[in-house]
């Protein structure tokens, strides 16, 4: 699958995962399964970096929402059904959104993500964006970022944006012709949202 298309497919993804229902998002979770069930490593390390976001999320809408009482046995401390239906339905889609996150864009080699990036910033060559430079910036800071987190230096240290290229160093971006077959499967994907959205 060509690089562009997978960060297109992901885009596309967290546009379609709002419109779908509970179901919807148990038919969507099955397919990420059947698709990526190698990277549930990758998944499980995500989910564990965004274990206080997943937290936060459900307890702001169990106890934000009115209803009936969720867990009697908590009393007046306990959150409300809807709160805890809707809590549940949120962090299910953060799941799907970390793993496909996971699954169609990190695990990625740097070469294609860099091209399918560099491919995505093409479309606005016209109008004077920086292709090339924002390309090479985008790789040199997650590149750092990469080398700062294995070395567990502190959340300021591993976000730091590198001044310069290393001496020596060099960014190789390698180009992968676009086929049919991208097309077709951008194609479905593209009816697949337009269809979730206006339902």
């Amino acid at each position: 699958m060509h690089p562009t298309l997978r960060i297109t497919l992901y885009l596309i993804s967290a546009l379609a995962l709002p419109g779908l229902s509970f179901f919807g998002l148990l038919a969507f979770g099955l397919i990420a399964v059947l698709l990526f069930h190698r990277n549930l490593a990758g998944a499980r390390r995500l989910i564990w970096r965004a274990r206080w976001l997943f937290l936060l999320l459900g307890v702001g809408y169990a106890y934000s929402l009115p209803g009936p009482v969720g867990i009697p046995v908590l009393g007046h401390y306990s959150p409300s059904v809807p709160g805890l239906w809707l809590g549940g339905k949120q962090m299910l889609r953060l799941f799907l959104l970390l793993w496909l996150l996971d699954g169609l864009v990190v695990s990625m080699p740097e070469k294609d993500l860099m091209a399918g990036l560099y491919n995505l910033f093409a479309f606005v060559r016209r109008i004077g964006f920086p292709v090339e430079r924002t390309t090479v910036r985008l790789a040199l800071t997650l590149r750092a970022m990469e080398g700062n987190l294995v070395r567990r230096r502190s959340l300021r240290e591993a976000c730091a944006i590198p001044e310069q290229v290393e001496e020596g160093g060099s960014l190789e971006l390698r180009i992968r012709p676009w086929r049919v077959q991208d097309s077709v499967v951008l194609l479905l994907a593209l009816i697949v949202l337009v269809g979730i959205w206006r339902v």
